[in-house]
């Protein structure tokens, strides 16, 4: 049995949260080795059972046990695709795709007894270097560009906001150049005179204002920029050349008019390869479709031009595809009104937008090398489709897919909660390498071989010299675990941990009788956590709410939405939204003004009519009842004000923020940065509390809603050691 190091997880964004972890079946052979699994309940991503192997010396695990199966959380492509890397909360291992071999580079030095989703990498086309953010604050890190093959890295960008979707750089197809997003500017960089330390001094390779939003390549030769109203195209040899003297030649040729001005860090665009077209997404609702004429300065010609408008889904996001004859395709990521999941839906753009395919449950697309292909999976199936005609071309199923990257434009590599598969769409043939997960383990064979059980007595074979698995038949006799071997014995009892449902045991049978745990640290007792609860406050604007649920669904977050009759009445679907996705909805009275700062009387009479209102308008709309919690408008309140409302049977709800909230600080643009510390100092300080977040905003001067951090918030919570509970386990 080859022995892992345990390393620390420096290189890994992983952060806690509160949650059980379970030991289950364990089976000891006689040469005192055990097996067992150990299953985590986590936060943005479906609970799995890792197993794991350890060897008893002396009455007690004397290394840290080895891990045998590979959740494929985050798959990448390295070194010109001949290594898979797979990450996930333990650590980070390499398939070797030509040795078909598997091995840990890290791993963590104990249990990771919490996490979360982690955060992307952005390779190079040729899998040599990577860019990945490294966290140093509550919501913000270091953009490093990595090389691959010396683990050397180097800073691009400070202060680079953290993100767990996307870094924000751009690759050309060949790899030579990298371009990234620094401080409202964009620059670019070629990796290898990075590495090689000869790269050109930052400040002469500025291509100009904006953000990584506002580049794109066309081709690996082509790079298209837009400023404002203006197109540039700048050919690829020329960016020093730009980067020395824009001052005096500008920032490339202008080819283009936009008839309105692009907004750098909410607005997107793709081109075709030979810069004929252009796709505009403006804010991820106004989709516009357009040529270019004669490549000046002129107005771009609209083909297509419209808003998102959908009455049975809200948008998610939104992705571009260019077919061989360079006309769009439009791909839109839905949540649909009726608490279904979410779902894939794809347009053909022209004059029109004439809808080609739907995918139920699907998320979103994975675009093969060439792009002539792209992926996509749903439930317990993968989908292959043909980007230019949008025919199915090819599946599998078996298993729920959670990740799947492209080894080259024929071969599918995908993660299941089961197994990881290399799937070889011109054999048709997926072949298992490795185990995602296992529900129990028995040493067969004299108690020489290691054979799993993914579940429905579906087994696989541990191959210890290549860390690999294989199908296998189950074996004639019976399959039974043993939990002692006259020397020792194994077994699960009670622990003090709270992180812990219970804890594996090693009882020595001979000699000196003594009980010791497997892992000291699952006894081991700890304070409890400090208890939150998150709250929505939906005013009048639902702008946020499809990306707030989206978030809540992804981390898996319990929250109490809080809903005027004013936001009912101009969105009832969204209204309907909140309820069939399963959120508790409580009260923010009949309409959003502030209850204490105003010019009418407010007595008791008021009060209970404005929230028997807006439980009347919630029932029409939606066929629910509200909770009995509510509060004021901009937790605007007095002692009055709260004893009416208890009066009337309902139970008032106090931000923890006091005077500092992002509803009340509409009039400030404060950044989103400043609220997530100042939240985490405030809750920290009391212990725990409420935690509002506001939807949507219809007046006021943020241009940076906190709604668009809701993840980070999250992370930034956890990581100081707070626990999301239900409103009423606060």
């Amino acid at each position: 049995m080859k022995k892992i190091l345990l390393l620390g997880l420096s290189l890994l964004s992983v952060f806690p949260l509160f949650a059980k972890i379970t030991f289950g079946p364990s089976d000891l052979n006689k040469n005192d080795e055990v097996l067992f699994t150990l299953k985590q309940e986590m936060v943005g991503i479906k609970s799995y059972n890792s197993l794991l192997y350890s060897k008893i010396v002396n009455g007690e695990a004397t290394e840290n046990p080895s891990l045998l199966t590979c959740y494929p959380e985050q798959l990448e492509l390295l070194q010109d695709n001949s290594i898979l890397q797979i990450r996930n909360r333990y650590g980070e291992g390499q398939y070797d795709i030509q040795k078909e071999s598997f091995r840990w580079l890290k791993t963590a030095n104990k249990i990771p007894e919490t996490s979360l989703p982690l955060s992307p990498y952005s390779v190079s086309p040729d899998g040599k270097y990577l860019c990945r953010i490294e966290k140093e604050s509550l919501s913000s890190g270091t953009l490093y560009l990595v090389d691959v093959k010396t683990n050397k890295k180097f800073v691009l960008a400070a202060g680079v906001r953290q993100n767990y979707d996307s870094i924000p750089v751009k690759w050309c197809s060949d790899s030579s150049i990298l371009l990234y997003e620094k401080d409202g500017d964009v620059y670019f960089c070629k990796p290898e005179a990075i590495a090689r330390n000869v790269e050109m001094d930052e400040k002469y390779r500025k291509i100009g204002r904006g953000s990584i939003n506002s580049v794109n390549w066309a081709t690996e030769k082509t790079l298209i920029y837009i400023d404002d109203y203006l197109v540039y195209q700048i050919n690829a040899k020329e960016l020093y050349t730009i980067g020395l003297y824009s001052g005096i030649i500008g920032q490339g040729k202008a080819i283009g008019r936009l008839p309105s001005q692009f907004n750098a860090f909410t607005d997107k665009f793709s081109v075709n390869s030979s810069v004929s077209s252009i796709v505009l997404i403006q804010n991820d609702r106004l989709f516009s479709y357009m040529r270019f004429q004669n490549k000046s300065c002129d107005y771009l010609d609209v083909i297509y031009s419209k808003p998102y408008i959908d009455s049975t889904a809200s948008l998610i996001s939104s992705y571009v595809f260019w077919d061989k004859e360079e006309e769009p395709y439009l791909w839109f990521e839905k949540l649909p009104f009726n608490g279904s999941k979410e779902k894939g839906v794809v347009y053909r753009l022209s004059s029109k937008a004439t809808i080609v395919l739907e995918i139920a449950d699907s998320g979103k697309p994975i675009l093969s090398p060439d792009g002539t292909k792209a992926a996509f999976y749903s439930a317990s199936s993968i989908y292959v489709y043909d980007t230019n005609t949008w025919q199915r071309i090819n599946e599998i199923s078996g298993e729920k897919v959670v990740s799947a990257v492209w080894a080259s434009d024929s071969v599918l590599f995908v993660g299941g909660e089961k197994t990881l598969r290399k799937w070889d769409l011109l054999l048709n043939k997926a072949q298992v390498v490795l185990l995602s997960s296992a529900e129990a383990s028995y040493w067969t064979n004299n108690e020489k071989t290691i054979l799993a059980d993914t579940g429905s007595e579906t087994f696989y074979e541990y191959n210890k010299d290549f860390g690999t698995w294989k199908p296998a038949v189950k074996p004639e006799e019976e399959l039974s675990l043993t939990a002692s071997n006259g020397r020792y014995r194994v077994f699960k009892g009670t622990t003090a941990n709270k992180q812990f449902e219970n804890a594996l045991y090693i009882r020595t049978l001979s000699k000196k009788a003594v009980t010791k745990p497997l892992y000291k640290q699952s006894v081991t007792k700890g304070a409890a956590p400090k208890k939150i609860a998150l709250v929505i406050d939906a005013y009048d604007n639902a702008d946020g709410l499809t990306q707030i649920i989206y978030i809540l669904q992804k981390y898996n977050i319990p929250v109490t939405f809080f809903i005027n009759g004013e936001f009912i009445r101009r969105y009832p679907n969204e209204t309907r939204q909140i309820v069939n996705n399963g959120y508790e909805v409580g009260s923010m009275f009949f309409t959003p003004t502030d209850l204490v700062n105003n010019s009418f009387v407010v007595d008791e009479d008021f009060i209970r009519r404005g929230l028997a209102r807006n439980e009347d308008e919630f029932f029409q709309c939606t066929g629910k009842e509200m909770s009995l919690f509510w509060h004021a408008p901009y937790y605007s309140q007095n002692q009055q004000i709260v004893s009416y409302g208890n009066a009337a049977g309902y139970t008032y709800v106090n931000s923890s923020m006091k005077n500092f909230t992002d509803t009340l600080l509409l009039d400030k643009d404060t950044k989103p940065s400043s609220l997530i510390h100042e939240y985490c100092e405030i809750l920290k300080k009391n212990g725990g509390g409420i935690v509002p977040v506001t939807a949507g905003f219809s007046q006021g001067n943020r241009t940076d809603p906190l709604y668009n951090y809701l993840d980070l918030l999250i992370c930034a919570l956890v990581d100081g050691g707070f626990e999301f509970v239900e409103m009423n386990d606060l």
